[in-house]
Parts: C-alpha cells; structure tokens; sequence
C-alpha cells in the first residue's frame, strides 16, 4: 500500500515515467480485486466454485484462469493509470 501511494504521490525513487525524469521503477498498481466468499455473490456477481480450482483448492483451474483473464482485461481498459500505456490512444 505505502509503496504504491509513494508512486503516485512522486517519490522520484519510483518514478516510472520518461517525461518526469529518469525512470527508476517499474509502474505500480493495485490491480483488481479477485476476492469473493465462495459461493456468495459479491455485489457485481462474482462468486469462486471448489471446481474452478486445481486439486489443492488454492491454485485456479482453467474456469478461474478465465475469470482473471477476464477482470485483468476489464482492469487494464478501465484504469485511468493503466489504460494509457495499455490502450492505443490511451
């Protein structure tokens, strides 16, 4: 968290862009939030099934890969840091 919020309040020991100096790190981000109980939807419907997941119930399995590809997608278009270098045409 504290990391993050140095980027982007910055740190030039995080600077990630060219037209700001010299690059010192890579862009940072939250990401989104992959966390839903289970089978309770979340408010937008995301729900996790055992059988989304490898045998060892931690790694996901190829319907959760899909999932995440998808809210990584979804991420990359719609945050406003991310969709600049993600876009073409920003």
């Amino acid at each position: 968290k504290w990391l993050i919020e140095a980027q982007i309040n910055g740190e030039p020991q995080l600077n990630y862009d060219p037209a700001q100096g010299d690059v010192a790190a890579p862009w940072l981000a939250w990401g989104p939030y992959l966390w839903a109980d289970g089978l309770t939807p979340r408010s937008d419907g995301l729900t996790w099934a055992c059988d989304e997941f490898a045998d060892d119930g931690t790694h996901p399995g190829d319907p959760a890969r899909d999932k995440v590809a998808a809210m990584l997608l979804d991420f990359f278009k719609m945050d406003e840091t991310a969709r600049v270098w993600f876009l073409e045409g920003g």
